[in-house]
């Protein structure tokens, strides 16, 4: 996570690090994006950049989380619940389009950033949302009795992986069929799994 110190700064000075962020990471390939590139196009001293963030994998994963938590924030807002929604919201209908190329270069980061994501800080954050409506389908009924909500929470992080994993392996990129295995996945597999019968 970014240090208090980022988040102190002047709106302005911060936004102008995300965007010089977004750019150069659209530009280069993970592996060549350099910390310096991002302190030269934002303006600031390589030391401030270390005062904000420990590496350029924080910086990353940040950039990445704040979109992914806008992203479920306007679906749980119109859906209601996250994890029975039925159809998505077009990404460009939620994110500008610098946020949009941006979350592109997800599928192409390295496997170690993901794991980073996925089983870290990062995703207990992201993913809080998920395991609060996992409680709100217990508390409700809708779950089989005998699943264990932690153990429910690990899978669906661990599959949400394992899935990025797949695509990567099919080299599958447009964006629409990502969405519609996802969607599948979710509603024949994971869902079926998990609630009980209507």
């Amino acid at each position: 996570m970014p240090k208090k110190t980022f988040f102190n700064l002047p709106p302005d000075k911060r936004q102008r690090i995300i965007d010089a962020a977004y750019d150069i990471f659209v530009e280069e390939e993970y592996e060549k994006v350099s910390i310096r590139a991002i302190t030269k196009k934002a303006g600031i001293s390589l030391g401030s950049f270390y005062k904000y963030f420990d590496d350029k994998d924080e910086l990353y994963l940040y950039l990445l989380t704040s979109i992914e938590k806008k992203i479920y924030d306007k679906e749980k807002e119109f859906k209601g619940i996250f994890l029975l929604r039925k159809d998505y919201i077009p990404i460009e209908k939620i994110c500008s389009k610098r946020e949009i190329e941006f979350d592109k270069t997800w599928y192409k980061a390295p496997v170690e950033v993901m794991r980073k994501f996925y089983f870290g800080e990062y995703s207990k954050e992201l993913n809080s949302i998920i395991r609060d409506e996992l409680i709100e389908l217990k508390n409700s009924g809708k779950l089989k009795d005998s699943l264990d909500i932690d153990f429910i929470f690990y899978l669906f992080v661990t599959l949400m992986f394992n899935i990025l994993m797949y695509f990567r392996e099919h080299n599958i990129e447009d964006h629409d069929e990502k969405l519609k295995i996802k969607n599948e996945f979710y509603t024949t597999l994971f869902l079926t799994g998990i609630l009980k019968a209507e």
